[in-house]
Order: structure tokens, then C-alpha cells, then sequence
């Protein structure tokens, strides 16, 4: 990618709030776009629907898996069940492509007695051997379980490519799939493309559905539960390396009368240690008395917004001489519960950030914009009870646009350039892709003008790079060291600011400017290399030309039976 690409890369990032400026980006993005979504119909048709020659080359893959992995489909059946759907149901499960499975009836109560005539019939129909009749709970399980609910398809593939997945990761316990959702006259619609494991997002939604495969010890004794409930139970206490993604639409929800609520998703709140720790407030300024004025009083004072009680502001003074701003400036450094550190010469963010850090007092840091503003009480609250958390290392805010439009909801590797933010120009409170910001979960990155960490995790992870990463990416760097160390970073849309995006800076458009942003670019790509594209909260199914979360017209990770040799392809 050329220089000036990525140039504009960060700047989509970083900048956009001024209407000439908006103006070029939503034209920018709307032609890497390709001006509009690609539709569902015929992407499903080239990109999960089965040729001859696909189907010859999974049975012969399937011929050669040396593990077998078994699979037992638990179908629940009521008096109240469609005999048609159930049907259908069964016939996708006769049709598969992998021969190591049964399907299990498992009925309630009103059934004690047998299944009706109607329902006999559909079961009859399949004519599956496979296909067994049991109480409310199966008596015996195979190595894999997976819940399939009456009217749910499987794709003909589906168990096939679990089964090699499986094979390919010695360690799973849990397997699922992306899906999309069929209707009563036999249309598929609203692909759900998820994320690799992101157990933030399960707390708050139970995204891992319609499909779930668990290996039968973890899943051994449990109760009636609800799906969500089960895979909650299941995963706890599982790493990365435990759950297993196959992303690819292999499984098909009925939609008619199908519960989407979980897409609203659940506010997981985290208590505050007693006391609650102070938090510094780092703020790196110059001059723009107007913001900075707007961005303290959110802060602190008779007519603050936020509601934290022991807040500290560390503000980095950059050389400031309008009159607006020195005023606010000089009131901070009167105040001995705050502090003003002096800093000159050439704009360092980063340098400011750590400069400020070496004075402050909190136990827990917020980097923050001169040019933000909170307009929600807990945001500080929401902040602080996750990086309370000890397997959380930097947290991020739902940042919004003055029109109430999202600038910041997570950075995404590889949207639009090196990152994009996803969700951006939507109205602030837009549910996002299939709920995302009703719950917090983990992101590649956050962006440095909302960012908190605390004291113990950013003396471990060495600050920010003032030395090759003075101005831009060096919140993007933390959060991949953060990661690297096993820590995950966080989105939360419960905390929620203005931001007034880059006002006080300004963009890079002198030569200087732009020859330093392409040597942190380098930065990152030599320091980072393959690891820039790993992205907790993304699928390789949707697209890197925009920030929609639309499709993309290729997919970036192919199923085993497209040309490869050794299971699951990646293209880039």
C-alpha cells in the first residue's frame, strides 16, 4: 500500500469532525465500498451453497480424517411441535457430509407416552436409522453434543467441517460456526459472521449461537438450561485455544417466531473495589481554551457531569498562551488535588502521556483528549469496574461525534488501511452489528483519546513509544502489547463521551508531518507484522473497504474443501 494510503489511513482514524473534511471521508469510504452492500442472495449462492465438485472433495477429505469425532444432535420435541418443521430439521441432519453422528429426540412431558402420529410420520419420512427417540434427557452421548432446535437447518457441510476442526485443534472443547437465518417459504437472510472467542461478548450475549458443539465431558450432568446459560457454564474458565471458530455460514436459525432478543444483550456491571481507587486523568493540552474549558468542567466542579468521586486531572500543558486556556490551565495548578506538568518543543503525545504518568497519583490512569467531554455520570464508574478485573489491561469508551453520531466503538485491523473504527457515522445509539454495542467486548484496540489502564498493568507494559510512535498509533501499540500479555482490551458503549475529534492538533498535511506518520506506520508493521490483522471482534467474512460491517465480496478465509490440502486457508 502506498504512503499517502496509509496517510489517509490515520486520518480516518484519528480526524473527521470538520465538515469539509467529513465530506471526503464519506466519499472515500463510499468508493472503497463499492458504493453498496454486497447482497446476501448471491454471496451465499458463490460463497456456501455446494458445487459437485465441493461435495466429491469432502468425502474424500472426510474418507482421510484419521479422528472421527462423533456427534450427538439433541432435538426437544413437545406436543406443540410442527411435524413439518421437525422434518426439515431431520432431513438436514440425514443429508450430512460426516456419517459420525445420531439424533436424539429428546421429549417432554406431554410426550411421555410416545410421539403423536404426526410427528411419528415426520420422523418415519427421513427413514435415518440414525435418528432415536429418548426422554427429556438422551441416556448416552457421542464425543461432541450439539443442541438443535426443530426448524433449524444444517448446512450439508456443517458437521464435516466442525469434524475437522476439531482434528486440526487436539485441545477444543467448544466448537461453533457463523449462521445465517431461513424463513417458512425457504429464503436465508441476516448472515451472522462472528468474531473468533470473545468471552465479554458471551457474558453479555450469547453470540456463539445456533450452532454450539461441546465435547461431551463439559457439558456431562448439566440440567435444563437455556442455550446461553449452558454455553456460560460450558466456557468458563476456557482459553482461546479451547474454543474453536469455523467461520463459515454453516448452520441456518428459523427465523419465524425466533427469539433475536439476545442481540439487545445484557449490561454486565462490575462492582468497584471499597474504597474506589483514584483515577488520574491525563490530559495532554495546547491552547483551544473552548474545549479544554468544556472537557474539565465534565470532570470536576459544582456542574460536572461525571459522578466518580476521587478523580486526580494531570494535565500536560504544551506551551499555552491563549488567554481561554491559560485561565483553566492556572485554576488546575491552584488546586492541589490537580496537577500541571510543563512540556515543550515538537508535539509528543506519547511523551506528554508518560510525562504526566510519572506525577500522577491514581491507581488507575485515563488518557484523555483536551477535546472530549463526558455526557454520561458512570462513565468513569463503567471504566473502573473493568479494569478492576484482573484479566483486563486497557479499556475503552463509546465516543461520540458533537451530531451524536459514533466516532469511536473499536479499532478494527485492516478497515479502511492499518485500522479503521467500526461502527463510525452510525447514530449513538445504534445496537450495532447484531448488538454489538449493547455489550461490552473485547477489540483489537481502542483509540488513545478515551483509554484507561491501570498504574500496575502501564508500569508493566512500559507506557507509550515516545520514541517511534510519538503522535500516531502508540495508543493502538499498548493495546497490542496489553494482548500480548495475555490482558484483553475492552469496549464498553456503557461509558460514553463527546469527542470534538482533533480540533486542538489539527491533521497532517505539511511534508514533515507526513514523512514521520509513514516511518510509525513501518513502526508498527515491523514491530507487529501478521500480528496487526488479528482481530478478536471481526470476521474474515466481512469487509476491510469500509466500516459498515458489511460483507466483503471475497471471503479472507476459505473452507478446507476450496483448494486446500490441510485445513482452513487464509487469503489475506
Amino acid at each position: 500500500m502506498r504512503t499517502r494510503s496509509l496517510v489517509n489511513a490515520w486520518r480516518l482514524l484519528r480526524s473527521g469532525d470538520l465538515a469539509g473534511l467529513g465530506r471526503r471521508i464519506v466519499a472515500r469510504v463510499t468508493r472503497l465500498g463499492g458504493n453498496r452492500p454486497v447482497r446476501y442472495g448471491p454471496w451465499r449462492d458463490a460463497h456456501v451453497v455446494l458445487t459437485d465438485q465441493d461435495r466429491a472433495r469432502i468425502a474424500g477429505l472426510a474418507a482421510g480424517l484419521s479422528e472421527r469425532p462423533s456427534f450427538t444432535l439433541v432435538v426437544e420435541v413437545g406436543a406443540d411441535t410442527d411435524p413439518g418443521l421437525l422434518g426439515s430439521t431431520l432431513e438436514s441432519a440425514a443429508a450430512q457430509a460426516w456419517p459420525e453422528w445420531v439424533a436424539y429426540l429428546a421429549t417432554d412431558a406431554d410426550l411421555a407416552d410416545g410421539l403423536t402420529g404426526d410427528l411419528t410420520a415426520a420422523v418415519a419420512a427421513v427413514g435415518d436409522p440414525r435418528i432415536r427417540i429418548t426422554g427429556p434427557e438422551p441416556q448416552a452421548l457421542g464425543d461432541w453434543v450439539a443442541w438443535v432446535p426443530v426448524g433449524d437447518l444444517l448446512h450439508e457441510a456443517c458437521l464435516f467441517a466442525l469434524a475437522d476442526g476439531i482434528a486440526h485443534s487436539p485441545g477444543a472443547a467448544v466448537a461453533y460456526t457463523d449462521n445465517d437465518h431461513v424463513d417458512a417459504r425457504g429464503r436465508f437472510s441476516l448472515p451472522h459472521n462472528k468474531p473468533d472467542w470473545n468471552p465479554d461478548l458471551l457474558l453479555g450475549q450469547d453470540y456463539l449461537g445456533g450452532l454450539v458443539a461441546y465435547r461431551g465431558d463439559v457439558v456431562a450432568g448439566a440440567g435444563v438450561e437455556s442455550a446461553h446459560e449452558r454455553a456460560l457454564r460450558a466456557t468458563g474458565g476456557l482459553t482461546g485455544a479451547e474454543v474453536l471458530h469455523v467461520p463459515h455460514v454453516l448452520y441456518s436459525s428459523r427465523v419465524d417466531g425466533a427469539d433475536l432478543s439476545w442481540t439487545r444483550g445484557t449490561h454486565i456491571r462490575w462492582p468497584l473495589p471499597d474504597p474506589a481507587p483514584k483515577v488520574s486523568v491525563l490530559i495532554p493540552s495546547r491552547d483551544q481554551g473552548r474545549l479544554l474549558e468544556r472537557c474539565v468542567a465534565s470532570l470536576i466542579g459544582d456542574d460536572a457531569v461525571t459522578d466518580y468521586p476521587e478523580i486526580e486531572i494531570v494535565l500536560v500543558d504544551h506551551e499555552s498562551t491563549e488567554p481561554r486556556a491559560r485561565a483553566v490551565i492556572d485554576a488546575l495548578a491552584a488546586d492541589p488535588a490537580h496537577t500541571v506538568v510543563t512540556f515543550s518543543g515538537p508535539f509528543n503525545f506519547a511523551a506528554m502521556v508518560n510525562r504526566a504518568t510519572e506525577v500522577a497519583t491514581g491507581e488507575m490512569f485515563v488518557l484523555l483528549n483536551n477535546d472530549t467531554e463526558a455526557i454520561s455520570p458512570g462513565w468513569l464508574t463503567e471504566m473502573v469496574g473493568h479494569l478492576s478485573r484482573p484479566e483486563v489491561g486497557v479499556v475503552g469508551a463509546l465516543l461520540l461525534f458533537s451530531d451524536g453520531t459514533i466516532q469511536h466503538a473499536g479499532v478494527h485491523p485492516g478497515v479502511g488501511g492499518l485500522m479503521g473504527h467500526g461502527h463510525k457515522h452510525r447514530r449513538g445509539d445504534d445496537p450495532g452489528y447484531f448488538g454489538r454495542l449493547s455489550v461490552a467486548h473485547e477489540v483489537a484496540a481502542v483509540t488513545g483519546a478515551c483509554l484507561g489502564v491501570t498504574r500496575a498493568n502501564w508500569e508493566r507494559l512500559g507506557g507509550l513509544d515516545e520514541e517511534n510512535l510519538a503522535v500516531a498509533y502508540n495508543d493502538i501499540d499498548l493495546c497490542l502489547r496489553a494482548r500480548a500479555a495475555g490482558l484483553r482490551v475492552v469496549l464498553t458503549p456503557h461509558a460514553v463521551l463527546h469527542h470534538h475529534e482533533s480540533v486542538s492538533r489539527g491533521f497532517d498535511d505539511d511534508p514533515a508531518s507526513n514523512e514521520r506518520l509513514a516511518g510509525e506506520v513501518a513502526a508498527m508493521r515491523e514491530r507487529w507484522g501478521d500480528q496487526l490483522d488479528v482481530d478478536p471482534a471481526y470476521s474474515p467474512n466481512l469487509t476491510l473497504t469500509g466500516n459498515d460491517f458489511n460483507l466483503a465480496e471475497h471471503p479472507r478465509v476459505e473452507p478446507v474443501w476450496i483448494g486446500s490440502e490441510d485445513g482452513i486457508i487464509n487469503h489475506g
